[in-house]
């Protein structure tokens, strides 16, 4: 049976998928164009500023930008896109060259891999093993790190699962993955209020349960002591074997942390060593203010779900309703 495509899904060769925005966001954020360069210089003053920020409470600030499938896997593509040899992670990081910016170059790491087979998932955003292994490896060597041994001889299994962007298409469709796991010496020593809602199992399969969220992994086995707090997205926080998890077998201590916005007050009450930043590259299309407090949010957001009247009854106490 024939597939349909959903709004924002390109279809790609041999069943290839990519996500280019459900208004074409990601040929506005590839184009090369006044807007599209006025929007990196305001990433560059932001990314100066988080350097010095972080320098004043005693940390590096080191920056990641994630690329999109698309720029490194163009080959299955099929179909014209803007400047997908200079994209706009790349455009900004010649931007910040000059600047005293810790940059991770993850392109050129995973186009290297892609010479060996597929680094993202054909029916997802995400990586499969083999690119998140060339991330590991080119975050511990940004970060002065040697990769754990147990972690890049990660061992598994195949599975089949119908990923993000396979799920939308109808009917959906599923993809064969290797699913890779290694021993955790690691160990979770504290998660937040949304963390913790979400493993009630309460809100499973619903959206808008993962920005906000918290965790902190312990390592006293690790072979470097530093600690990190890394704020990111969903390349970097999750249960499963993704660079959360990777980093924790590297370092004494990692808080994560999914948010796209910097909460300055915990950095100051962790006093970390290192504040590492990662985020996707179609997620530059907003720059972020970092006025943000990650505990304060996950709260709100989880008495909001325990209390589901609670927005009514506010309306009707200040007359909105």
């Amino acid at each position: 049976m024939a597939q349909t495509g959903a709004r924002g899904i390109a279809v790609g060769r041999d069943g290839w998928l990519f996500w280019i925005g459900r208004k074409n966001e990601l040929v506005d954020l590839y184009t090369d164009s006044p807007a599209s360069r006025r929007l990196l210089r305001r990433w560059g003053r932001l990314v100066g500023t988080r350097v010095r920020r972080a320098r004043a409470l005693g940390a590096t600030y080191v920056h990641a930008v994630v690329p999109e499938k698309l720029a490194i896997h163009a080959d299955t593509l099929d179909r014209p896109f803007p400047s997908l040899n200079d994209p706009p992670g790349k455009r900004l990081g010649r931007l910040l060259a000059e600047s005293e910016a810790e940059l991770v170059d993850l392109y050129e790491p995973l186009r290297a891999a892609r010479a060996e087979g597929p680094v993202y998932l054909k029916t997802d955003t995400h990586w499969n093993h083999r690119g998140y292994i060339a991330a590991y490896r080119a975050l511990c060597a940004a970060l002065g790190v040697t990769p754990a041994a147990h972690v890049l001889a990660a061992s598994g299994e195949t599975a089949r699962f119908v990923f993000d962007l396979g799920g939308k298409l109808k009917p959906p469709v599923d993809e064969t993955y290797f699913a890779h796991a290694f021993p955790r010496l690691a160990q979770r020593s504290e998660a937040n209020a949304l963390v913790q809602l979400r493993e009630t199992g309460r809100v499973a399969g619903r959206g808008g349960f993962f920005v906000g969220s918290r965790a902190v992994m312990r390592n006293p086995e690790a072979a470097d002591p530093r600690r990190i707090v890394l704020f990111g997205d969903s390349y970097v926080f999750d249960q499963g074997p993704r660079l959360t998890a990777m980093l924790a077998e590297s370092f004494a201590e990692v808080h994560a942390i999914w948010s796209a916005e910097i909460d300055w007050a915990y950095v100051a009450a962790v006093k970390p060593d290192l504040v590492v930043y990662e985020i996707a590259e179609r997620f530059l299309r907003r720059v972020p203010t970092d006025r943000f407090s990650v505990d304060a949010f996950a709260e709100s957001r989880v008495r909001r779900e325990l209390n589901p009247n609670l927005v009514d009854r506010l309306r009707r106490l200040l007359g909105l309703r």
